[in-house]
């Protein structure tokens, strides 16, 4: 990639903020590494954390949905492929999603209002560690990373948004879990902007169980928890508290009232993905 960056005219914003409009990926990328620039889309996200922190960064680079890739579900082989672009609305209302995945539209009713969901995108819930990536993490999703040389596929769950620089999510594809047993709960509604202190989804994909958390804590898969789980024996009620409590509080999980309160929440999906405790 040439390490000089043709700059499309800017538009002045709120507080200084200039918006950089890149033509394609790559530049979009290079623009964001040459000045330092956040990716903007839907921008539900960005605004409540500038408003908490009051702070704005100097420049914006506007992601174009119109970009091959970036925007619709398409089937295939491999599952679903989602474009990064695509909004949480019309992620609930595509009949493909409906088939695949039929608790991804009540989980998604709970994000937000209607019109956040309109302007949100899959990428930004991802990169917010939204409500999208405990589900989506529970599903072994598959990154498609546009980054400074070729673009590249990447685990969700070896994944990190503070890690990854300016590589930008060009799309994600999720496994055909038809078949699967899935649940999602949700601890706290969003009201306005404030976001959700816990989302837990369990999944079971007929030969083994998969745990994942996201909100207050941070995103991540339960492995540990999972492990214990999956291994054959029975635990006991205190040692499967014990383990996953120390798994979230490891996690970043700092409230014992929170850590409590996923306890119950995995108890309850558990029951409703058939897993004998």
């Amino acid at each position: 990639m040439q390490s000089d960056v043709t700059v499309q005219p800017e538009v002045a914003g709120r507080g200084g903020v200039r918006v950089l409009r890149p033509e394609f990926p790559r530049e979009a990328v290079a623009m964001a590494r040459r000045f330092g620039g956040t990716y903007i889309a839907g921008a539900s996200w960005l605004q409540p954390v500038w408003e908490r922190r009051q702070s704005r960064p100097s420049y914006l680079v506007a992601l174009d949905p119109g970009w091959p890739g970036f925007r619709g579900i398409e089937q295939d082989e491999g599952g679903l492929t989602i474009g990064a672009l695509t909004t949480l609305d019309e992620l609930a209302s595509h009949p493909l999603v409906h088939e695949h995945l039929p608790g991804l539209g009540t989980l998604l009713d709970q994000v937000a209002g209607p019109g956040v969901r309109r302007l949100g995108t899959v990428g930004g819930n991802l990169c917010a560690g939204g409500d999208l990536s405990a589900l989506f993490l529970a599903l072994d999703a598959r990154l498609h990373l546009v980054g400074h040389h070729d673009p590249k596929g990447e685990s969700l769950v070896v994944w990190d948004a503070a890690d990854a620089g300016f590589d930008l999510i060009q799309s994600v594809t999720l496994p055909d879990a038809s078949p699967w047993r899935i649940a999602v709960d949700k601890l706290g509604h969003r009201e306005r902007f404030s976001p959700t202190r816990a989302t837990v989804a369990s999944v079971h994909d007929g030969d083994r169980l998969r745990l994942a958390v996201s909100g207050e804590g941070g995103p991540g898969r339960l492995s540990i928890s999972e492990a214990a789980l999956n291994d054959g024996h029975s635990l006991s009620g205190a040692d499967r508290i014990h383990i996953l409590d120390t798994e979230l509080e490891f996690r970043g999980w700092r409230d014992p009232t929170l850590r409590l309160a996923i306890q119950r929440m995995v108890d309850y999906l558990l029951a409703e993905v058939g897993h004998v405790l």
